[in-house]
Formats: structure tokens, C-alpha cells, sequence
């Protein structure tokens, strides 16, 4: 199991997920945006970050840029994008920034628990 951020600014969608990877042993750390994100990235050092594209303040594509300056590329975990804006510039931009998966949301518990499962035994 592993700790994880989530960086979601719809609250009800972050606690829910919160609970489901809860319940599977994940020890899950909250951000409501991508500058509490970033903020909580540095002081935690999650396995695995799972983000929002929409958030206000700093989006989820200039989250992934900042975290990837700040750490380098060799300490960088899996960078999972959770979005409703799916069309494929986005999923592009997200992959050329680093991502290792895009999930469109809905999104279905078992898929992204055996995604997130896959991604921390890299």
C-alpha cells in the first residue's frame, strides 16, 4: 500500500475517493487545489499523486510542471491525471508533461485501484 495525494478541489469527489483508497490501506493525503498540492507534495513525498486538470489557482498541467522542477526526474513518482476533459490535446499535453496515465472521470473504483496498484509496483 502506498501514500498518496490527491489534489481534487470538488470536496465531495476527494473524500469519496479518499474513502475508497482508504478502505484498500492507501494512506491518502488531501489537497483542495494545485497550490496546496504542490505544497503538500513537498512536505510528504508521496508514491503516487493522483491530480485534477480543472482547479483554480494553478491547473493540474502546472501542477505536474512545478512538482517535475522541483524533484527531477529520477525521484518523481507516478503522476496520474483524474479529468472530465478528455479530448485528446489534453490527454497529449498530459503524457508530454510526464503523466503515466489519464483516467476520464466517471471513472469506476476497481479500474483505478488496479491502475494505481499497477503503477506503484513500477
Amino acid at each position: 500500500m502506498g501514500k498518496l495525494l490527491t489534489i481534487e478541489d470538488d470536496v465531495l469527489l476527494r473524500e469519496t475517493l479518499t474513502e475508497i483508497l482508504e478502505v484498500y490501506g492507501h494512506t491518502v493525503i488531501q489537497a483542495g487545489d494545485g497550490e496546496e498540492g504542490v505544497e503538500l507534495f513537498t512536505k510528504t513525498a508521496p508514491d503516487l499523486v493522483l491530480c485534477d486538470v480543472n482547479m483554480p489557482k494553478m491547473d493540474g498541467f502546472a501542477v505536474l510542471e512545478k512538482l517535475k522542477n522541483l524533484v527531477g526526474a529520477s525521484k518523481f513518482p507516478p503522476f496520474i491525471f483524474l479529468s472530465a476533459k478528455t479530448e485528446q490535446k489534453n490527454v497529449q499535453l498530459a503524457l508530454d508533461l510526464g503523466a503515466v496515465d489519464f483516467v476520464s472521470k466517471p471513472y469506476s473504483a476497481p479500474e483505478l485501484l488496479r491502475l494505481i496498484e499497477l503503477r506503484l509496483n513500477d
